[in-house]
């Protein structure tokens, strides 16, 4: 669902998905998406491929890519106020790092993704876990992905609560989201942590590999 949002300056146009982000440069078109990951509540939850109503592409072994930062020093900022939610993100950051492919560095200032956490908008029965809104510039690319611009990623509380998520588990949701702000697409298969349900898988070899494949 694409809406052109017109602003006073007439200088770029925003394209929405469910959330939108506020341009940081006047003479580039920038384009929003927003992606999440859903619970695993019933059998008919998870007949579902991915939260948004699209369905995910691509061979479970190599987790797609739409998307993917300029530098592979990419800059984070943990943002809640909360210590318990700062660990979850801490392990989500450390997992992806740990595949090599990317340089997470903190910055207590501007930062390319902001990772937090908060309760959904849309109530705590049929909301997805998380989400993360990304911008990217619809005029660039690098390797026939879109270049990132912006990201911020969330869990949300009062989902993870509703349906008794451990902490593990709220972490893997933690990775899920990081994964999109990485610019991975969901994963037909379960054993990846970008499958649309991501209560019990990590970050596995289909997420590296696709890292790998999009940061090449």
């Amino acid at each position: 669902m694409n809406n052109r949002l017109i602003g006073t300056l007439l200088i770029f146009f925003v394209v929405v998905g469910v959330g939108f982000a506020t341009p940081s440069h006047a003479s580039t078109k920038i384009a929003t998406d927003a992606d999440g990951a859903e619970p695993v509540k019933t059998a008919e939850a998870a007949s579902a491929v991915k939260s948004d109503g699209g369905t995910a592409t691509g061979k479970a072994s190599l987790t797609p890519a739409a998307k993917r930062w300029q530098s592979k020093t990419i800059t984070y900022r943990i943002a809640s106020k909360s210590s318990y939610y700062k660990s979850v993100w801490k392990s989500a950051v450390k997992k992806w790092s740990r595949s090599g492919v990317v340089r997470l560095v903190a910055t207590s200032g501007k930062a390319d993704i902001t990772l937090s956490n908060s309760n959904s908008p849309m109530g705590k029965y049929d909301s997805p876990v998380g989400i993360t809104y990304s911008s990217y510039y619809s005029n660039k690319s690098l390797n026939g992905l879109a270049v990132m611009a912006s990201a911020k990623s969330y869990v949300f509380t009062n989902v993870v609560n509703r349906y008794h998520y451990s902490k593990t588990e709220r972490t893997n949701v933690a990775e899920h989201e990081l994964g999109h702000a990485l610019g991975l697409e969901h994963n037909v298969g379960k054993q990846s942590v970008m499958y649309y349900a991501a209560r019990d898988q990590s970050v596995a070899k289909p997420d590296i590999k696709g890292l790998q494949h999009s940061y090449r």
